[in-house]
C-alpha cells in the first residue's frame, strides 16, 4: 500500500546525486512545450466598447488587417501541430526518463527516444486521449475533468510500451486509476504550498520544483503499475519494463 510520504521519500532517493540532470530534462521539456514546469503568467484585463474598438480598427487599412488575420491563423495552426507532433510526444519521453531514473539513472537523450518508431502511434494515442478529454470539457466540463483523471497514466503507459493501442492505453489507465483518483488529486495538491513559494520567484522556482514533482509522479505510476500486475489488469509481457523503440525514425 502506497502513501504520499512513501512516494515522496522514494522520489528524493531517486533524485539523490542526479537532481541537476533531472533539472536539465525538465527544462528542455518545458521550453519545448511539454509542460513540465508551468508558472502563472501576468494577465492584463480591460474592457472596450464596440464603438472604441471600431474606431481603433478603422485606423488600419483593410489589407493590413487581413494580413494580420492570416498570420494569426497560420501561427495558430503551427502551434497546434507543434503541440500534437512534438510537445505531447516529448512529455512522454520525459516521463520515460523519470521512470528509468528511479531504477538507477538514465541518459538525458532518453527523452528523445520516443521520436523513433512507433513515434506516430504515440502521436495518435496522445492526440485521441487529449481530444476525448477536451470534448468532455467542452460538452459538460465534468466529464472532461473525470476523464482527465481516468486517463492521466496514458502517457506513462506509452513511455513504457509505445506500441499500446489507444483503446488499450485508455482502458488500462482507467483500470489502474479506479479507486485512486481522489488520492492522486490529494497527491498533486500536496505540492500547492511549494507552488505558492514559487510565485515569490515570479515562477522561476517552478523549474527547480519540477524534478521533485516528476520524480514523485514516476513513483505513483510505479505503484499503479504494481497494482495492475497484481490485480491481473496487465501482464509482464505488456508492462515488463521498457519496450525499446525501433532504430528507424518512423
Amino acid at each position: 500500500m502506497w502513501t504520499r510520504s512513501l512516494l515522496k521519500e522514494n522520489a528524493k532517493q531517486a533524485l539523490r546525486g542526479r537532481y541537476w540532470r533531472c533539472f536539465v530534462v525538465c527544462l528542455i521539456v518545458s521550453l519545448l512545450g511539454g509542460g513540465f514546469a508551468s508558472y502563472p503568467g501576468v494577465t492584463f484585463e480591460y474592457t472596450v466598447s464596440q464603438r472604441s474598438l471600431e474606431s481603433w480598427l478603422s485606423r488600419f487599412p483593410l489589407e493590413l488587417l487581413l494580413a494580420l488575420l492570416w498570420v494569426t491563423i497560420i501561427v495558430s495552426v503551427l502551434a497546434i501541430l507543434w503541440s500534437i507532433f512534438l510537445s505531447s510526444v516529448l512529455a512522454v519521453g520525459g516521463y520515460r526518463y523519470f521512470m528509468e531514473n528511479r531504477q538507477g539513472g538514465s541518459p538525458i537523450d532518453t527523452i528523445f527516444t520516443v521520436f523513433r518508431r512507433p513515434y506516430l502511434n504515440v502521436v495518435k494515442v496522445q492526440f485521441l486521449t487529449t481530444l476525448k478529454i477536451l470534448g468532455g470539457c467542452l460538452l459538460l466540463v465534468i466529464p472532461g475533468i473525470y476523464w482527465s483523471f481516468c486517463y492521466v497514466l496514458v502517457p506513462y503507459l506509452l513511455a513504457e510500451n509505445p506500441y499500446l493501442t489507444t483503446r488499450r492505453a485508455m482502458e488500462l489507465s482507467r483500470q489502474m486509476m479506479d479507486g485512486e483518483k481522489w488520492s492522486y488529486f490529494v497527491l498533486r495538491l500536496s505540492f500547492f504550498g511549494w507552488g505558492l513559494l514559487c510565485l515569490l520567484t515570479f515562477g522561476i522556482g517552478n523549474y527547480f520544483l519540477a524534478p521533485y514533482i516528476q520524480a514523485t509522479m514516476a513513483e505513483f505510476y510505479a505503484a499503479m503499475r504494481a497494482k495492475a500486475l497484481s490485480a491481473g489488469f496487465s501482464t509482464t509481457e505488456e508492462l515488463g519494463g521498457f519496450v525499446r523503440h525501433d532504430s528507424g525514425s518512423f
